[in-house]
């Protein structure tokens, strides 16, 4: 995603070009759209893709039909010919995303911190599946992806539960590269058994749970719009040093970033099915979305 500093960029930005993408920072998130078109005042809009629905369900100023490689080769090509320098846009990024960085590192933690970790330990090709969660909703502004096809994401489609399975497949596809699956207690609890998979297999995946007790952004929502009273946010879990100990995978606990770097090292070199649990109390985690959906909040 453009993320935190794409948005930092936004006002000074008067020509979008979308490559094969729904565009839903800047559009559902950054402003808006109305009868199908980018609202007024927002920059020109470039829209490759190979679907010609996306091109009626956001019309842009110009559609190019077709596959994003030929057409976006095309385009640089175009763009070399015309002389066109990056320098200056080079520079411009590069301070927004050193500004971004700073916000995220006083306002996302814990999360920040869980994810650089992850990010020193992987490989540049190692690969990360997210999972609605907060470190996961944070992974989407905060974890820098190094790699083409190194990070899983559900995306729009919000499907709680999909993040360790989709970590098994990912890893038997590609049994070289290492493979860690973030997700919330909530999420893991929808797919739990496939660490018997992972055990029955020797599927070498490691799974980093956020045990925080219930459902954060259920919790946050009641709590902030109907005056605390929360229903259904909150559960008892089971106890996972035991639970991955009877599905026959590695386990260890580590609450805070210092602690999951060497639980995080030691996984990743045994390369065995492994479930690393962070625990945390209810709120003890800042909420992502100042950084993925400004818009809505104050204080951006």
């Amino acid at each position: 995603m453009p993320g935190y500093p794409g948005y930092l960029l936004w006002p000074d930005t008067d020509l979008l070009i979308g490559i094969g993408t729904r565009l839903e920072m800047p559009y559902m998130r950054w402003s808006s759209f109305i009868e199908n078109r980018p609202r007024p005042g927002t920059p020109k809009l470039v829209r490759i893709d190979v679907d010609a629905a996306e091109m009626t369900r956001l019309r842009p100023d110009v559609s190019v039909l077709g596959d994003a490689a030929q057409a976006v080769g095309d385009l640089v090509a175009s763009l070399r010919r015309s002389g066109v320098g990056r320098k200056q846009w080079g520079d411009r990024i590069a301070a927004a995303k050193h500004t971004a960085r700073k916000h995220m590192e006083a306002r996302l933690q814990p999360q920040l911190g869980f994810l650089d970790v992850i990010r020193e330990l992987l490989p540049p090709d190692g690969i990360v599946v997210e999972e609605l969660s907060q470190l996961g909703f944070a992974s989407w502004a905060g974890y820098p992806v190094l790699r083409p096809r190194s990070y899983i994401s559900a995306g729009a489609q919000g499907t709680l539960g999909f993040g360790l399975a989709t970590a098994l497949g990912a890893k038997v596809g590609n049994p070289d590269r290492p493979v860690v699956s973030i997700t919330g207690d909530g999420g893991l609890m929808f797919g739990i058994q496939e660490l018997a998979t992972a055990a029955e297999y020797g599927i070498g995946v490691v799974a980093i749970v956020v045990n925080n007790g219930g459902y954060a952004n259920v919790r946050r929502d009641q709590t902030e719009r109907f005056g605390g009273r929360t229903y259904g946010a909150d559960f008892r879990n089971p106890d996972f040093a035991k639970l991955a100990d009877g599905f026959g995978v590695a386990y260890a606990r580590a609450d805070t970033a210092a602690a999951l770097r060497p639980a995080l090292a030691g996984a990743l070199h045994a390369n065995a099915p492994a479930l690393i649990e962070i625990r945390l109390g209810p709120g003890d985690e800042a909420t992502p979305w100042p950084f993925l959906h400004p818009n809505g909040f104050a204080g951006k």
